[in-house]
């Protein structure tokens, strides 16, 4: 990031149980070693709470009060002799606190993302493994209300293999597959039928996806094909054409992407590819200029999903392993 302004950031652990320990750090905002990068790192102030069973991914409501995750559950099985562990959808405070089970289970097998509508009522979920009819597991999205409930199919979606979501407006935007072939897809809030929007040689494995209020989209490709360095690379998709803006980056499972307020920057979740340890990295979309925040997460190796709030510089962010459980992280800009 090429300016002398200083960036505060906080970042507040969120998670089943109260805030236990606050602390406070210089952040480790580096720059990739390949950009010039003059700015001067920020500073964190960490608060820290219980951990989640490998979360996966995680959305703050629009107001960023709250965060909407995917973890696991364990619960006796039909015969009630022994125990399945399984997935769930939570909710916390951003500040902290309880977490609440909203679902576990069928019909969700494997879901890997998850966001939430602009009036924050409703939730999206993209799970790439689920029963599309019977006796074919290759997927669908599903919603559910925010009060919790069992998921429900959203028509049209079943099949596409969903890796990552996003909602933006009235359209659910979501990466997967379909016969076999990579690529960026939409649907209504309500389903029906779905359009692709993109696909081609750049889209080799997509997953995290972040689109602008223009329908301009961003999605993360850890198939490494369009890299000529191998790793991931970032394809901005707009208005059917698509071209990678950065490459050769290290990501987790499920990669995330996620746009500022003012959607002149990209935050994906990352892994430094010389330590394998987490970063979040920070795309500056104008100038190609790419920095990193270490800090706190830099010790961690299973970085996954990430989601801004709808209105402000709120982020929720996940790593599936931190502290030896999960955490699920709040993340101000």
């Amino acid at each position: 990031m090429k300016n002398k302004t200083r960036w505060l950031s906080r970042i507040t652990l969120v998670g089943a149980v109260a805030t236990a320990l606050v602390a406070t750090a210089c952040s480790k905002e580096s720059s990739d070693p390949t950009k010039d990068d003059k700015a001067p790192p920020g500073t964190l102030a960490v608060a820290e709470a219980a951990r989640a069973d490998s979360p996966l991914d995680a959305t703050p409501d629009p107001q960023g009060e709250n965060v909407y995750y995917i973890a696991f559950n364990t619960m006796a099985d039909e015969d009630g002799l022994a125990t399945v562990r399984v997935p769930a959808i939570f909710k916390v405070s951003a500040a902290g606190g309880p977490s609440v089970k909203l679902h576990e289970g069928a019909p969700l097998v494997s879901p890997s993302s998850i966001s939430i509508s602009d009036d924050g009522q409703t939730l999206f979920i993209a799970d790439g493994a689920a029963e599309s009819a019977p006796g074919e597991d290759d997927g669908s999205l599903f919603s559910m209300g925010i009060g919790g409930g069992a998921p429900t199919a959203l028509s049209g979606t079943q099949g596409y293999q969903p890796r990552g979501i996003e909602v933006m407006g009235d359209t659910v935007w979501f990466t997967g597959k379909k016969d076999g072939k990579a690529a960026l897809f939409k649907s209504g809030l309500g389903g029906g039928q779905v359009s692709e929007v993109a696909s081609g040689a750049l889209f080799t494995d997509p997953s995290g996806v972040a689109v602008t209020k223009k329908g301009v989209a961003y999605v993360v490709d850890s198939g490494g094909a369009a890299s000529a360095q191998g790793g991931a690379s970032v394809i901005k998709v707009e208005a059917g054409v698509a071209e990678v803006v950065m490459e050769g980056l290290g990501v987790g499972h499920p990669a995330g992407a996620a746009l500022t307020a003012d959607e002149s920057t990209l935050l994906v979740s990352g892994l430094d590819v010389g330590r394998g340890t987490d970063v979040v990295y920070k795309i500056e979309l104008a100038s190609k200029n790419m920095s990193s925040i270490t800090d706190v997460i830099g010790d961690f190796r299973e970085s996954a999903g990430l989601h801004r709030a709808r209105g402000k510089n709120v982020f929720a962010w996940a790593d599936s392993n931190a502290n030896g459980t999960g955490t699920v992280y709040k993340l101000e800009l």
